[in-house]
């Protein structure tokens, strides 16, 4: 290490010993030798300068190409149409139009229960539609009037982006008007996966009381695992995304985070998982729990994600836990 600099501040640099500093005869400047003058070889110093510049410019293009097309994939899922309707389990049902606050129109169905005044919003996972969650809760036809509706940008619904749940609220909030449109004043809300996520962050004063299935608690904490095909990028691809949300869909991926609401919630919530989800890990029903102690948590032993409804119990918690808040 030596002393480098002119009068004033000096820094201090390593430098190595087989390097001799000194005043140059060129520029007459006391912190180089001629050899590394620019005025000793211009040429050398173009080429190095170019040399330099395409490394910055070709991996910047490598970054962005690593890192976007994965978000951009994430964000823009392929849509997904299940060859399914209520009618193919002999339901009667009405092919309805929602429509949000931000001028989304999304597709759904009703399926009116005429021995009931009670009411469930039905919402599926990502990158689903309503008929892949209407095979897995039936059930619920034989108490409930049924609302299912398709997330904007998925199944039959308008939009092209997906924010995995953040304006997904508002397509909750779309689904509790449109029961209390039909006069239904004891609402409840069923969710899977970013479904459940998006119901607890809408927090809407019309639904009292959520069946919250294997939602996540913090988005920030299954980025990784959604950007895991991305390889030995994966970090840097998941630090990328949480920049190109903000830039691209306005939107903080702190804040898309169920934890934060359900803390203040008081209506009864029942927090299923399945203790092996290699998806979204069960350590997140857990902290949903440990943020509202009086949530119900139900942990199921076996089973990867989507599969909760494989639990012999499954069916029969689920509409004793509703049939509990709304007093049967």
């Amino acid at each position: 290490m030596i002393w480098l600099g002119k009068p004033g501040p000096w820094v201090r640099i390593p430098v190595s010993p087989f390097i001799r500093i000194g005043r140059c005869a060129l520029c007459d400047q006391s912190w180089h030798k001629e050899l590394f003058c620019s005025q000793s070889n211009p040429s050398m110093n173009k080429k190095i300068a170019g040399i330099v510049w395409r490394l910055v410019i070709y991996g910047g293009i490598l970054l962005f190409v690593v890192s976007f097309v994965p978000f951009l994939v994430y964000i823009s899922p392929k849509r997904t149409v299940t060859e399914t309707s209520p009618a193919a389990y002999r339901l009667e049902y009405e092919d309805v139009i929602l429509h949000t606050k931000d001028n989304m129109t999304l597709a759904a169905w009703f399926i009116p229960n005429k021995a009931s005044d009670q009411a469930l919003i039905v919402c599926h996972g990502y990158p689903m539609d309503k008929g892949d969650i209407f095979m897995v809760t039936t059930f619920l036809a034989k108490q409930y009037n049924l609302l299912y509706f398709d997330f904007r940008a998925m199944g039959k619904s308008a939009g092209r982006i997906s924010t995995s749940g953040w304006k997904e609220r508002e397509d909750v909030l779309a689904a509790a008007a449109f029961l209390k449109t039909k006069g239904f004043q004891h609402i409840g809300a069923f969710g899977f996966s970013a479904g459940a996520a998006a119901v607890l962050m809408a927090n809407s004063p019309d639904i009292t009381c959520i069946v919250s299935d294997s939602s996540y608690a913090a988005l920030n904490d299954i980025l990784r695992i959604m950007f895991r095909i991305s390889g030995p990028f994966q970090d840097m691809v998941t630090a990328m995304a949480k920049i190109y949300a903000r830039i691209f869909l306005r939107m903080n991926t702190d804040d898309v985070a169920p934890v934060k609401y359900i803390s203040g919630m008081r209506i009864p919530i029942l927090l299923i998982h399945c203790a092996q989800d290699t998806v979204i890990p069960a350590e997140e029903a857990k902290k949903l729990h440990e943020a509202n102690p009086r949530t119900r948590l139900w942990l199921i032993p076996a089973g990867d994600h989507g599969e909760s409804s494989y639990a012999n119990a499954y069916e029969d918690t689920v509409i004793g836990f509703f049939n509990t808040c709304f007093g049967k």
